[in-house]
């Protein structure tokens, strides 16, 4: 999402603030909590599919051969260390008690593989003391597979785990008693709950499941499914959210935001029962629990498939490799000085890249003449700028570097090493970045495709908007993600499907990296300008201001950029096209923040450009050493809360802006009175429109309804008459019912001529129109007169 940087090394007190998104944006769901376990309940509310086949999982996502389940079953497994375990656990021991007799098994039936012939790449440890550092730091997994390079003297990190392993122990007591029926559903202490505790219990939260078996065989369907309302035919049972449910999700959390991953894997062990966790930006899988001290073969089935999986059946990102002419064979511990290597285009179809579904823009570039450049890989020459804090959605990865040119195969490794040295030689190393991210397949509107029509539809505004040089969408098969496995999922609710993308532009700089207070001032109006120029000439409605998404560049003075276009609409179908909020979490307009929120209008684009001048005058401290330390300041904490506390805090604010303007940095102070006081009174009174214009709304239908009832009884009584009377001379006919107001006869779009560009210009001192140079007047006026 955010291809810039502050200029911080990753490894000093801002790393946090540089590498990890702390706010939550968002794009398909709202929740009331804000903390990681509540977040997490929001998103895989219905994105969860339960009880699959283990032996469909561990193909679909570990590779497991056919031949490999019938090696598994062909044996009789009698585990080691199964009495030691199951003694331990029907003496009342704790689950930390548990670790080494499980580590035994599993170490058993590794040595019963490798005396078989088979080669694993695996290593199994506890963590013990040992403290992971993570995104949202929410402890550590009890266990975690890592691959065969990992040795005990090896660094432990996220970056390098195959698979977490998280343990419970339920009280022999409460265990004993347990009935099947009920085996597989724990409250958060590891006893049995039931259905009737999502009604009391807040710790438990229902979520609609499907249960999906090995019997149903259906081929993957390419048709995806819209979101939607669900009928009530297809409303799922209610199960609850374990809290072993809740840590596991966020280890998969951290296993996909400390590295390039396209999912995460995990095991979830209650006393002897197992259940395989899989996560992916869609949702995630859950396989049928089985007992190993009854079904020790599949215990045995998922050692093979955690000992034998390489890095990208693992979740890995396969096109991130140590260097050119290495694949990935084993985990990096940081992709700094990695590469992430091109799918390889296929000339033989129509800007293909791999499969039929797959696209590639951008790879011609402008020179003497127009030639077409292919390239080999982009260099990743540091840490990440961007990682997405959220388990499902777009899960945005933003690195920086540069891409290298392909060379003909005669010279290709020295015309690579050839570009690599140049860059480094000229000083241009990372000046471009690379965006790996997940949006929905449903989306028509690439975010390359939008960037470019809008260049070719508004070249004035072409160096306020991201230089893009080239853009791949994967779909289908080459995206490597075990669909099968969710298709029942997807069909029955309507879930998402999404594809990959990798976006390649230019790097653009942050707003608190501008050095003055005229150079911010000159890139802000440069932003409203090019996002009004967008909207009116360019018909797109780019639907996700935030701080993250105004950037800058120097090009003679500070131009200002508007970046980030994936959640991008154009203007005559968003009422249509979207059916759900989008946006940043403080910079949301105050109407999206509602229960039901309406249509993205441009003054909602408006109003999230005034928050992020709010919270940039009291967060930036532009021109020090430090512009900006990520901490957000107690007077804004609200705006970063749940949906509920953000729009109260919101609210609060327009009617009375002092509390927060007390708190402008002193580099600002000149800005309160030109700029600030201004724009607070213009939204001031637009919240008095609105709630003047609501109050209207309502009393207009209180009247419709009023009319509506004697209308009816009119008509009761007209229909009592004896057939083919006259109507009384007297009474008024009676009439059917009439409609509602229509919402367009009521200024909601502007809030009453209050919230337009023009407005919000002359609030920043000057009422001018977007400047158009005088060659694109006549184009321009032209864009205006072609019809919606």
């Amino acid at each position: 999402m955010d291809p810039s940087t502050n200029g911080y090394s990753s490894t000093d007190s801002l790393h946090h603030y540089n590498y990890y998104n702390f706010y939550s944006s968002t794009e398909s769901f709202s929740e009331d909590d804000c903390s990681t376990d509540d977040a997490l309940r929001a998103e895989l509310f219905g994105r969860i599919s339960r009880d699959v086949d283990m032996e469909d999982y561990v193909q679909y996502v570990y590779g497991v051969s056919k031949a490999d389940i019938e090696y598994i079953r062909s044996k009789e497994w009698k585990v080691e260390g199964l009495p030691t375990y199951t003694k331990l656990l029907n003496e009342g021991a704790q689950k930390e008690d548990l670790y080494e007799p499980f580590q035994s098994i599993i170490a058993d039936l590794f040595d019963t593989f490798t005396n078989d012939g088979r080669k694993l790449d695996v290593h199994h440890t506890s963590l013990d003391e040992t403290t992971l550092k993570g995104v949202w730091n929410v402890g550590n997994p009890d266990q975690l597979f890592f691959f065969g390079s990992h040795d005990e003297e090896a660094p432990i990190a996220w970056s390098l785990a195959k698979a977490f392993v998280e343990f419970a122990v339920t009280p022999r007591t409460q265990r004993t008693a347990a009935s099947d029926s009920t085996i597989g559903i724990f409250n958060e202490e590891g006893t049995t709950a039931t259905a009737a505790l999502a009604v009391s219990s807040p710790g438990l939260v229902p979520t609609p499941t499907l249960t999906t078996r090995s019997s149903t065989k259906r081929k993957h369907s390419s048709t995806d499914t819209l979101d939607g309302p669900m009928p009530a035919s297809k409303r799922p049972k209610l199960v609850v959210f374990t809290r072993k449910e809740m840590q596991a999700a966020g280890y998969a959390l951290e296993l996909l935001a400390s590295a390039c991953r396209r999912w995460a894997t995990g095991v979830v062990i209650i006393d002897t029962q197992v259940a395989l966790h899989y996560y992916d930006r869609m949702g995630a899988i859950y396989t049928q629990p089985f007992k190993f001290d009854e079904e020790p073969w599949k215990l045995a089935l998922f050692a093979l498939a955690i000992g034998q999986c390489d890095p990208a059946q693992a979740g890995f990102e396969p096109l991130v490799a140590p260097n050119t002419d290495t694949l990935l064979s084993q985990p990096l511990f940081s992709v700094k000085n990695a590469i992430l290597r091109l799918p390889k285009y296929n000339s033989s179809k129509d800007s293909a890249y791999e499969g039929d579904d797959d696209k590639v823009i951008g790879n011609k570039v402008k020179g003497e003449a127009a030639v077409e450049k292919v390239w080999s890989h982009f260099k990743i020459t540091g840490d990440p700028l961007y990682v997405s804090g959220s388990l499902t959605g777009r899960g945005s990865h933003v690195l920086p570097g540069d891409l290298v040119e392909e060379s003909p195969a005669q010279d290709h490794s020295e015309g690579v090493a050839s570009k690599e040295k140049q860059g480094a030689e000229s000083g241009q190393e990372g000046t471009m970045v690379a965006k790996l991210s997940w949006p929905m397949e449903k989306r028509p509107y690439f975010e390359a495709d939008t960037v470019k029509d809008l260049v070719d539809k508004i070249p004035w505004m072409t160096r306020h908007l991201p230089r893009i040089h080239c853009a791949i969408s994967l779909k289908s098969e080459s995206m490597g993600l075990p669909r099968r496995l969710f298709h029942d999922m997807t069909i029955a609710y309507g879930l998402e499907q999404r594809y990959f993308t990798l976006l390649f532009s230019d790097r653009y700089k942050h707003l608190w990296e501008v050095k003055t207070l005229i150079g911010f001032q000159m890139a802000y109006i440069d932003i409203v300008e090019c996002h009004r120029t967008v909207t009116k000439y360019g018909k797109v409605l780019h639907r996700d201001i935030s701080e993250n998404n105004l950037l800058w560049t120097n090009d003679k003075r500070v131009v200002g950029v508007l970046n980030d276009w994936d959640l991008a609409t154009p203007v005559d179908a968003v009422g249509n096209s979207t059916n759900h909020r989008t946006g940043t979490g403080p910079f949301m307009a105050y109407d999206l923040l509602g229960p039901e929120p309406p249509v993205h209008l441009y003054r909602h684009d408006l109003e999230s450009l005034f928050y992020v001048l709010i919270w940039a005058v009291v967060h930036y401290n532009i021109g020090s050493d430090i512009p900006y330390s990520g901490a957000v300041n107690p007077v804004l904490k609200t705006w970063t809360g749940d949906y509920g506390e953000a729009r109260n805090a919101k609210h609060a604010f327009l009617g009375d802006p002092e509390p927060v303007l007390r708190n402008i940095q002193p580099v600002f102070k000149s800005l309160r009175a030109l700029w600030i006081q201004p724009l607070c009174n213009l939204f001031r009174q637009a919240q008095v429109n609105r709630d003047n214009l609501a109050n209207l709304a309502h009393q207009a239908q209180e009247e419709v309804i009023g009319t509506d009832l004697f209308a009816m009884r009119l008509w009761d009584e007209d229909q009592d008459d004896d057939e083919g009377s006259a109507p009384s001379p007297t009474v008024p006919q009676a009439v059917a019912p009439s409609p509602a107001p229509r919402s367009d006869d009521i200024d909601f779009e502007t809030l009453g001529d209050c919230l337009t560009f023009e407005k919000f210009m002359a609030a920043l001192g000057g009422s001018r129109p977007v400047g158009i140079p005088k060659k694109y007047r006549a184009y321009a006026e032209s864009l205006l007169a072609v019809p919606k």
